[in-house]
């Protein structure tokens, strides 16, 4: 018996030997591949740090170009379906934030599903990810759980507040931003767009109902700006003393590292953003494509983003770029997440309402 249970044993141990093999030869092979095709062209969110953090694919990959277009997903969207039209297939990746544009692009077939191009063991591990690959606050946010995958997560910091003009005891909660004393003190990121600005008055409305967003909008004489560096700049300026949209890392980051706004502190809520990543359809480079993903995904890849652009992973196993907007992962799927698709509706009543009151 004991003998049988040996054989056993090294059986199975000869047929994971052999698979770990196959998935090594086969990883070699894309790799191989993607260096034959030279590049990755990926459209991103716009931002220094960022870029950095995802330029750095190069060091770990030399032979594979990172061609990088920063820019927003609404303009980006429009670009793709005239592309198509002309039956031009010019893009990989799209990086950058969530909103209801996202799923455009899965409604409208444009995106490859991203499970079937996960080769890495370490990132097709599900212990790895917080909430895994299935729950509710898993690293996949549409519905389909394959096609709007993740690449940060944290606590939503879209509120932020410049304490030194504005103290702990004079604003608590976002519902302060109906305080009088601050009428003309905010700048938000044009939520009529679409990007984080549309994300903060999802969230808002998500909290505190349609009233409470209808007399943010009509009574507080709210600056809009669809560019974020300038939203910081104006903050490090103390033109504005709060931002809706700004996020906590990217252009604050910038000025915070030449020792600018230092005192710029987010407010956060029980709810969890982020950016994420889509494979479109037909994608040029597909193999560096498959490369470039799992390297997004693998411990090193995400460390490198937490670090550079001072966010935070949906890994378990990479430490926080910004400890105070960490996700707890014992409460992961306790949280309230804008960004996944079934809350499409709620962002675009908030761009509506945008629409309608903001002059």
């Amino acid at each position: 018996m004991n003998k049988f249970k040996l054989f056993i044993a090294l059986l199975c141990l000869s047929a994971f030997s052999a698979t770990a093999s196959y998935a090594a030869d086969d990883w070699e092979k894309t790799v191989a591949a993607a260096k034959k095709e030279g590049s990755v062209v990926i459209s991103v969110l716009s931002g220094e740090l960022l870029r950095q953090a995802l330029v750095s694919f190069e060091q770990d990959y030399p032979g594979i170009k990172v061609a990088y277009y920063a820019g927003n997903l609404r303009d980006f969207l429009p670009r793709v379906l005239k592309e198509r039209e002309l039956g031009q297939y010019l893009w990989d990746l799209r990086i950058g934030g969530i909103d209801a544009g996202t799923y455009e692009f899965v409604s409208r077939g444009i995106l490859d599903p991203i499970r079937p191009v996960l080769m890495l063991p370490e990132v097709v591990d599900p212990s790895k990810w917080m909430g895994g690959f299935d729950g509710a606050n898993s690293i996949f946010v549409d519905n389909a759980r394959k096609y709007v995958l993740r690449t940060s997560g944290l606590l939503t910091s879209q509120l932020m507040v410049d304490r030194d003009v504005v103290s702990e005891a004079d604003f608590k909660s976002p519902r302060d931003l109906l305080d009088p004393r601050w009428k003309g003190k905010i700048v938000m990121q044009d939520p009529r767009v679409g990007g984080s600005g549309s994300g903060a008055l999802a969230t808002l409305l998500d909290l505190y109902g349609e009233g409470f967003v209808r007399e943010l909008l009509t009574r507080q004489n709210i600056v809009v700006s669809d560019n974020r560096r300038q939203m910081a700049e104006w903050m490090v300026r103390k033109r504005h003393h709060i931002a809706l949209g700004l996020g906590s890392a990217g252009p604050i980051t910038e000025f915070q590292k030449q020792g600018l706004g230092k005192n710029m502190r987010s407010l956060f809520t029980d709810s969890i953003a982020g950016n994420a990543v889509l494979l479109l359809g037909k994608a040029p480079h597909p193999n560096a494509a498959k490369v470039y993903i799992n390297w997004l995904l693998s411990q090193k890849g995400q460390t490198r983003l937490a670090q550079i652009n001072k966010t935070n992973s949906w890994r378990v196993d990479v430490k926080p770029g910004d400890p105070d907007l960490a996700m707890d992962p014992k409460r992961i799927q306790q949280y309230t997440n804008i960004t996944n698709e079934k809350y499409v509706a709620v962002r675009q009543r908030a761009a509506e309402l945008a629409k309608e009151l903001l002059p």
